[in-house]
Protein backbone atom coordinates (compact mmCIF):
# COMPACT_ATOMS: atom_id res chain seq x y z
CA UNK A 1 0.00 0.00 0.00
CA UNK A 2 1.57 3.35 -1.14
CA UNK A 3 1.62 5.97 1.92
CA UNK A 4 -1.06 7.80 0.79
CA UNK A 5 -3.44 5.23 0.87
CA UNK A 6 -2.32 4.17 4.04
CA UNK A 7 -3.10 7.63 5.15
CA UNK A 8 -6.30 7.92 3.54
CA UNK A 9 -7.46 4.37 4.90
CA UNK A 10 -6.06 4.87 8.48
CA UNK A 11 -8.12 8.48 8.81
CA UNK A 12 -11.32 6.53 7.40
CA UNK A 13 -10.61 3.67 10.08
CA UNK A 14 -10.33 6.76 12.85
CA UNK A 15 -13.50 8.49 11.78
CA UNK A 16 -15.48 5.41 11.63
CA UNK A 17 -14.21 4.18 14.75
CA UNK A 18 -15.21 7.24 16.25
CA UNK A 19 -18.76 8.18 15.04
CA UNK A 20 -19.77 5.26 13.83
CA UNK A 21 -23.72 4.70 15.16
CA UNK A 22 -23.69 2.98 19.45
CA UNK A 23 -19.60 2.67 18.50
CA UNK A 24 -17.63 2.22 22.21
CA UNK A 25 -14.27 3.24 21.21
CA UNK A 26 -13.11 6.58 21.25
CA UNK A 27 -9.96 8.45 19.50
CA UNK A 28 -7.45 7.08 21.31
CA UNK A 29 -8.73 3.81 20.93
CA UNK A 30 -8.84 3.91 16.92
CA UNK A 31 -5.22 5.45 16.92
CA UNK A 32 -4.35 2.82 18.97
CA UNK A 33 -5.66 0.40 16.86
CA UNK A 34 -4.08 2.23 13.34
CA UNK A 35 -0.61 2.31 14.79
CA UNK A 36 -1.15 -1.77 16.42
CA UNK A 37 -0.14 -0.28 20.23
CA UNK A 38 -1.36 -2.67 22.86
CA UNK A 39 -2.84 -0.72 25.93
CA UNK A 40 -1.67 -1.99 29.51
CA UNK A 41 -3.22 -0.52 32.48
CA UNK A 42 -1.62 -0.12 36.23
CA UNK A 43 -4.33 0.75 38.40
CA UNK A 44 -2.66 1.90 41.65
CA UNK A 45 -4.09 2.59 45.11
CA UNK A 46 -2.44 2.92 48.59
CA UNK A 47 -5.79 1.70 49.33
CA UNK A 48 -6.32 -1.25 48.42
CA UNK A 49 -3.86 -2.91 51.33
CA UNK A 50 -3.82 -1.74 54.89
CA UNK A 51 -0.97 -1.31 56.73
CA UNK A 52 -1.98 -4.57 58.49
CA UNK A 53 -1.78 -6.21 55.10
CA UNK A 54 -5.59 -6.77 54.71
CA UNK A 55 -7.47 -5.65 51.61
CA UNK A 56 -9.98 -3.59 51.14
CA UNK A 57 -12.94 -4.68 49.21
CA UNK A 58 -14.23 -1.49 48.45
CA UNK A 59 -11.52 0.45 47.66
CA UNK A 60 -10.61 -2.69 45.35
CA UNK A 61 -13.78 -2.53 43.16
CA UNK A 62 -13.37 0.98 42.74
CA UNK A 63 -10.17 0.42 41.43
CA UNK A 64 -10.57 -2.38 39.36
CA UNK A 65 -13.91 -0.68 37.82
CA UNK A 66 -11.61 2.54 36.98
CA UNK A 67 -8.91 0.37 35.04
CA UNK A 68 -11.78 -1.60 32.82
CA UNK A 69 -12.64 2.11 31.99
CA UNK A 70 -9.17 3.18 31.44
CA UNK A 71 -8.42 0.18 29.26
CA UNK A 72 -11.53 0.46 26.82
CA UNK A 73 -11.70 3.90 26.41
CA UNK A 74 -15.37 4.34 27.60
CA UNK A 75 -17.63 6.20 30.40
CA UNK A 76 -18.67 3.45 32.28
CA UNK A 77 -17.72 0.16 33.67
CA UNK A 78 -21.14 -1.19 31.72
CA UNK A 79 -19.56 0.08 28.54
CA UNK A 80 -16.62 -1.37 29.30
CA UNK A 81 -17.70 -5.03 30.40
CA UNK A 82 -19.85 -5.10 26.89
CA UNK A 83 -16.45 -3.76 24.81
CA UNK A 84 -14.76 -6.96 26.59
CA UNK A 85 -17.80 -9.30 25.95
CA UNK A 86 -19.55 -7.98 22.58
CA UNK A 87 -21.12 -10.75 21.92
CA UNK A 88 -22.03 -12.54 25.85
CA UNK A 89 -25.54 -14.20 25.86
CA UNK A 90 -27.28 -15.69 28.93
CA UNK A 91 -26.37 -19.36 28.58
CA UNK A 92 -22.34 -18.49 28.35
CA UNK A 93 -20.01 -19.44 30.78
CA UNK A 94 -17.35 -16.89 31.86
CA UNK A 95 -14.16 -18.70 33.50
CA UNK A 96 -11.98 -16.95 35.57
CA UNK A 97 -8.61 -19.08 35.47
CA UNK A 98 -6.39 -18.08 38.96
CA UNK A 99 -3.33 -19.05 40.21
CA UNK A 100 -2.92 -21.01 43.73
CA UNK A 101 0.43 -23.11 42.92
CA UNK A 102 1.49 -20.54 46.07
CA UNK A 103 -0.97 -20.23 48.62
CA UNK A 104 1.23 -17.41 50.36
CA UNK A 105 1.02 -15.94 47.02
CA UNK A 106 -1.90 -16.67 45.04
CA UNK A 107 -4.80 -14.93 42.68
CA UNK A 108 -6.65 -13.28 46.33
CA UNK A 109 -9.97 -14.32 46.69
CA UNK A 110 -11.09 -10.23 47.22
CA UNK A 111 -9.76 -9.76 43.45
CA UNK A 112 -11.93 -12.55 41.75
CA UNK A 113 -14.86 -12.13 43.44
CA UNK A 114 -14.68 -7.56 42.76
CA UNK A 115 -14.45 -9.24 38.87
CA UNK A 116 -17.57 -10.97 39.16
CA UNK A 117 -19.33 -8.69 41.51
CA UNK A 118 -18.92 -5.77 38.64
CA UNK A 119 -19.78 -8.57 35.90
CA UNK A 120 -23.15 -9.30 37.58
CA UNK A 121 -24.05 -5.73 38.90
CA UNK A 122 -22.97 -4.05 35.61
CA UNK A 123 -23.91 -6.81 33.17
CA UNK A 124 -26.41 -8.95 35.20
CA UNK A 125 -24.69 -11.79 34.39
CA UNK A 126 -26.17 -15.09 36.08
CA UNK A 127 -23.55 -15.60 39.11
CA UNK A 128 -23.79 -19.44 38.12
CA UNK A 129 -22.70 -18.79 34.85
CA UNK A 130 -19.42 -17.43 36.76
CA UNK A 131 -16.52 -20.51 37.31
CA UNK A 132 -13.73 -20.05 39.23
CA UNK A 133 -11.08 -22.81 38.53
CA UNK A 134 -7.65 -23.99 38.96
CA UNK A 135 -5.28 -26.98 38.49
CA UNK A 136 -6.98 -28.61 42.33
CA UNK A 137 -9.74 -28.48 44.56
CA UNK A 138 -6.60 -28.71 47.42
CA UNK A 139 -5.03 -25.86 46.00
CA UNK A 140 -8.29 -23.31 45.71
CA UNK A 141 -8.97 -24.72 49.32
CA UNK A 142 -5.81 -23.70 50.90
CA UNK A 143 -5.87 -20.26 49.04
CA UNK A 144 -8.83 -19.21 50.97
CA UNK A 145 -11.51 -19.69 48.37
CA UNK A 146 -14.69 -21.96 49.19
CA UNK A 147 -15.85 -24.85 46.24
CA UNK A 148 -19.41 -24.61 45.30
CA UNK A 149 -20.54 -27.15 42.61
CA UNK A 150 -24.41 -25.95 43.18
CA UNK A 151 -26.99 -24.87 40.35
CA UNK A 152 -26.75 -21.69 42.53
CA UNK A 153 -24.42 -18.80 43.50
CA UNK A 154 -20.55 -18.76 41.77
CA UNK A 155 -19.26 -22.12 40.92
CA UNK A 156 -15.46 -22.51 41.80
CA UNK A 157 -13.82 -25.83 41.30
CA UNK A 158 -10.44 -27.45 40.29
CA UNK A 159 -10.06 -30.08 37.27
CA UNK A 160 -9.24 -32.69 40.01
CA UNK A 161 -9.19 -33.12 43.66
CA UNK A 162 -5.39 -33.19 44.36
CA UNK A 163 -2.15 -33.69 42.44
CA UNK A 164 -0.81 -36.72 42.37
CA UNK A 165 1.56 -39.01 40.63
CA UNK A 166 -0.87 -41.74 39.67
CA UNK A 167 -4.09 -39.25 38.34
CA UNK A 168 -5.46 -40.04 35.19
CA UNK A 169 -4.37 -37.87 32.06
CA UNK A 170 -7.46 -37.60 30.96
CA UNK A 171 -11.53 -37.88 31.21
CA UNK A 172 -13.01 -37.46 34.93
CA UNK A 173 -12.57 -39.60 37.44
CA UNK A 174 -14.33 -41.76 38.99
CA UNK A 175 -15.43 -38.92 41.75
CA UNK A 176 -16.74 -36.77 39.50
CA UNK A 177 -13.90 -34.01 39.40
CA UNK A 178 -13.99 -32.76 35.51
CA UNK A 179 -10.67 -34.18 34.74
CA UNK A 180 -8.36 -34.13 31.56
CA UNK A 181 -9.55 -33.68 28.22
CA UNK A 182 -8.93 -37.01 26.41
CA UNK A 183 -9.84 -35.41 22.70
CA UNK A 184 -7.57 -32.18 23.70
CA UNK A 185 -4.09 -34.50 23.40
CA UNK A 186 -1.73 -31.33 22.23
CA UNK A 187 2.00 -30.60 21.67
CA UNK A 188 3.66 -28.00 22.99
CA UNK A 189 7.05 -28.67 21.41
CA UNK A 190 9.70 -31.39 21.25
CA UNK A 191 7.18 -34.01 22.55
CA UNK A 192 5.99 -32.34 25.23
CA UNK A 193 2.27 -34.03 24.95
CA UNK A 194 -0.11 -32.80 27.77
CA UNK A 195 -3.87 -33.18 27.43
CA UNK A 196 -5.87 -29.72 28.43
CA UNK A 197 -8.45 -29.74 31.30
CA UNK A 198 -11.94 -30.05 30.48
CA UNK A 199 -13.20 -26.89 32.32
CA UNK A 200 -11.08 -25.33 29.73
CA UNK A 201 -12.44 -27.03 26.74
CA UNK A 202 -15.72 -27.96 27.54
CA UNK A 203 -17.00 -25.59 30.10
CA UNK A 204 -15.77 -22.66 29.56
CA UNK A 205 -17.04 -19.85 27.03
CA UNK A 206 -14.75 -17.20 27.67
CA UNK A 207 -12.12 -16.83 29.91
CA UNK A 208 -10.82 -13.91 32.32
CA UNK A 209 -7.19 -14.93 33.22
CA UNK A 210 -6.46 -13.44 36.94
CA UNK A 211 -2.59 -14.54 37.37
CA UNK A 212 -0.44 -13.35 40.23
CA UNK A 213 2.71 -10.29 40.18
CA UNK A 214 5.55 -13.08 40.58
CA UNK A 215 9.08 -13.96 39.54
CA UNK A 216 9.96 -17.46 38.77
CA UNK A 217 13.25 -18.84 39.54
CA UNK A 218 13.12 -22.12 37.75
CA UNK A 219 13.89 -20.39 34.12
CA UNK A 220 10.99 -18.25 32.95
CA UNK A 221 12.12 -15.17 34.84
CA UNK A 222 7.91 -14.23 34.95
CA UNK A 223 5.25 -16.10 35.62
CA UNK A 224 1.86 -14.11 35.06
CA UNK A 225 -0.72 -14.38 32.78
CA UNK A 226 0.81 -16.69 29.65
CA UNK A 227 2.48 -19.37 32.33
CA UNK A 228 -0.83 -19.33 34.28
CA UNK A 229 -1.91 -21.60 31.87
CA UNK A 230 0.30 -24.19 33.04
CA UNK A 231 -2.34 -24.87 35.39
CA UNK A 232 -4.89 -25.58 32.43
CA UNK A 233 -2.61 -28.88 31.30
CA UNK A 234 -1.52 -32.43 32.71
CA UNK A 235 1.93 -32.99 33.50
CA UNK A 236 3.49 -28.88 33.51
CA UNK A 237 6.11 -30.14 35.02
CA UNK A 238 7.22 -31.33 31.36
CA UNK A 239 7.24 -27.87 29.94
CA UNK A 240 9.76 -25.94 32.39
CA UNK A 241 13.14 -26.75 29.94
CA UNK A 242 14.62 -24.08 27.79
CA UNK A 243 13.39 -21.14 30.17
CA UNK A 244 9.62 -22.56 29.30
CA UNK A 245 10.42 -21.54 25.77
CA UNK A 246 8.41 -22.69 22.88
CA UNK A 247 6.54 -24.42 25.48
CA UNK A 248 4.56 -20.97 27.07
CA UNK A 249 4.07 -19.49 23.40
CA UNK A 250 2.44 -22.87 22.18
CA UNK A 251 0.39 -23.57 25.20
CA UNK A 252 -1.15 -19.83 24.80
CA UNK A 253 -1.51 -20.48 20.92
CA UNK A 254 -4.19 -22.83 21.08
CA UNK A 255 -7.81 -22.12 20.40
CA UNK A 256 -9.07 -22.90 24.02
CA UNK A 257 -7.08 -20.19 25.25
CA UNK A 258 -6.66 -17.59 22.46
CA UNK A 259 -9.97 -17.15 21.58
CA UNK A 260 -11.69 -17.72 24.51
CA UNK A 261 -9.16 -15.27 26.78
CA UNK A 262 -10.84 -11.70 26.79
CA UNK A 263 -9.18 -10.03 29.45
CA UNK A 264 -5.96 -9.96 31.71
CA UNK A 265 -6.36 -8.88 35.45
CA UNK A 266 -3.39 -9.36 37.65
CA UNK A 267 -3.29 -9.77 41.63
CA UNK A 268 -0.61 -7.04 42.14
CA UNK A 269 -1.49 -6.37 45.35
CA UNK A 270 1.41 -8.46 46.75
CA UNK A 271 3.97 -9.56 44.73
CA UNK A 272 7.63 -11.16 44.23
CA UNK A 273 10.65 -9.95 43.21
CA UNK A 274 13.35 -13.47 43.88
CA UNK A 275 13.10 -16.97 44.17
CA UNK A 276 9.52 -16.99 42.99
CA UNK A 277 6.90 -18.85 42.59
CA UNK A 278 6.99 -20.01 45.52
CA UNK A 279 7.37 -18.47 49.53
CA UNK A 280 5.62 -15.57 50.77
CA UNK A 281 4.77 -11.73 49.59
CA UNK A 282 7.88 -9.81 49.29
CA UNK A 283 6.89 -6.43 48.65
CA UNK A 284 3.29 -4.91 48.91
CA UNK A 285 2.54 -3.46 45.70
CA UNK A 286 -1.03 -1.98 45.93
CA UNK A 287 -1.88 -2.74 41.95
CA UNK A 288 -4.05 -3.94 39.41
CA UNK A 289 -2.73 -4.57 36.08
CA UNK A 290 -5.17 -5.21 33.38
CA UNK A 291 -5.15 -5.61 29.68
CA UNK A 292 -6.64 -7.62 26.58
CA UNK A 293 -2.58 -8.13 25.09
CA UNK A 294 -1.39 -11.07 27.34
CA UNK A 295 2.10 -10.75 25.82
CA UNK A 296 2.17 -6.29 26.54
CA UNK A 297 1.04 -7.56 30.40
CA UNK A 298 3.35 -10.14 31.13
CA UNK A 299 6.24 -7.50 30.06
CA UNK A 300 4.91 -4.47 31.89
CA UNK A 301 4.54 -6.64 34.68
CA UNK A 302 8.23 -8.00 34.24
CA UNK A 303 9.22 -4.60 33.87
CA UNK A 304 7.39 -3.81 37.45
CA UNK A 305 9.50 -6.96 38.64
CA UNK A 306 12.74 -5.71 37.26
CA UNK A 307 12.66 -2.27 39.25
CA UNK A 308 12.34 -4.46 42.65
CA UNK A 309 14.75 -6.56 41.49
CA UNK A 310 17.19 -3.72 40.36
CA UNK A 311 16.39 -1.89 43.63
CA UNK A 312 17.83 -4.81 45.57
CA UNK A 313 20.88 -5.71 43.98
CA UNK A 314 19.62 -8.07 41.45
CA UNK A 315 20.06 -8.64 37.69
CA UNK A 316 16.97 -8.15 35.80
CA UNK A 317 15.01 -11.03 34.41
CA UNK A 318 13.34 -9.45 30.94
CA UNK A 319 16.85 -10.24 28.50
CA UNK A 320 16.50 -13.64 30.22
CA UNK A 321 13.26 -14.02 28.77
CA UNK A 322 13.14 -15.95 25.55
CA UNK A 323 9.07 -17.23 25.30
CA UNK A 324 8.69 -13.85 24.44
CA UNK A 325 9.84 -13.99 21.07
CA UNK A 326 7.79 -17.30 20.57
CA UNK A 327 4.19 -15.27 21.68
CA UNK A 328 5.24 -12.64 19.71
CA UNK A 329 5.76 -14.56 16.57
CA UNK A 330 1.96 -16.78 17.07
CA UNK A 331 0.94 -12.83 17.14
CA UNK A 332 -0.49 -13.25 21.00
CA UNK A 333 0.61 -9.31 21.34
CA UNK A 334 3.87 -7.43 21.66
CA UNK A 335 6.84 -7.23 23.49
CA UNK A 336 8.11 -3.92 22.04
CA UNK A 337 7.54 -1.04 24.66
CA UNK A 338 7.43 1.10 21.85
CA UNK A 339 4.58 -0.18 20.96
CA UNK A 340 2.89 -0.79 24.42
CA UNK A 341 0.34 2.20 25.74
CA UNK A 342 0.87 2.04 29.37
CA UNK A 343 -1.92 3.65 31.47
CA UNK A 344 -1.18 4.31 35.08
CA UNK A 345 -4.38 5.43 37.03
Amino acid sequence: MKRRQFIQTSVKAITAACVAPGTILNTVDALAAVKKISKVVIASNAKLVTNVSQIEKTALRATLDEALVALTGTGSVRDAWMAIFPNLNTQDTIGLKVNCVNPKLSTHPEVVHAIAESLTTSLGVNPNNILIWDRTDQELIKSGYALNRDKEGMRCFGTSHKLSKNAPLFNASSDGYPGYDKNALVNLGDNAFVHLSRILTQMCTYLINVPVLKDHSYGAGVTLSLKNHYGSISRPQICHGGGGDPYIGNLNNLSHIKDKTKLIVCDGLFASYSKGPYGPPQWVSHRLIASIDPVAHDYIGGEIIDKKRIENGLDPVIPEITWFKTAVQHGLGVNDPRKIDKILV
